[in-house]
């Protein structure tokens, strides 16, 4: 029992730094004009080696193309002029979630805004602990990815 005692405690305190770790995601506010993403059909059109989600899907699930240049965001592994901006599954079971139809507003406001070609959506978006690390300038991705948090967070942009 002696014994025990110190396991657990240790157990304990590694599982409550990394669900802090987990909740400190890095994150960014992106402010993105039409010519800065590229959504729905036109993503068959990109010149990169890899398979959009081109279509909103029944889960609410779909992909942005965020030019890399567009954002102040370092991705030095990432091998194209893209950064992938994904909305995570959706998992009803989550309390941490958004719905299909707030998800499908999310994704109808980018396409009016591509669509429109004037003004900015002002986005927050995050990288999960696996895909960023400290880099000798600050945060930076390991890959080309990029997810929305919870709460969704997109809103018509000032700037």
């Amino acid at each position: 029992m002696r014994r025990l005692l110190p396991i657990l405690v240790a157990t304990l305190t590694l599982t409550q730094a990394s669900a802090a770790a987990a909740e400190e995601a890095p994150a960014w506010t992106l402010v993105l004009r039409s010519g800065d993403f590229v959504i729905g059909p036109a993503l068959a059109k990109l010149p990169a080696r890899r398979a959009w989600a081109a279509k909103f899907d029944e889960q609410g699930g779909f992909e942005i193309a965020v030019r890399k240049k567009a954002v102040a965001i370092a991705a030095p592994q990432c091998r194209i002029d893209w950064l992938i901006l994904k909305i995570p599954f959706y998992y009803p079971e989550n309390p941490k979630q958004a719905s299909v139809s707030e998800r499908r507003a999310v994704y109808d406001a980018f396409v009016a805004q591509q669509a429109a070609g004037s003004s900015s959506l002002a986005v927050r978006v995050e990288a999960p602990e696996s895909l960023a690390r400290k880099g000798p300038r600050g945060v930076e991705l390991t890959s080309c990815s990029l997810f929305f948090p919870f709460p969704l967070s997109v809103q018509p942009s000032t700037r």
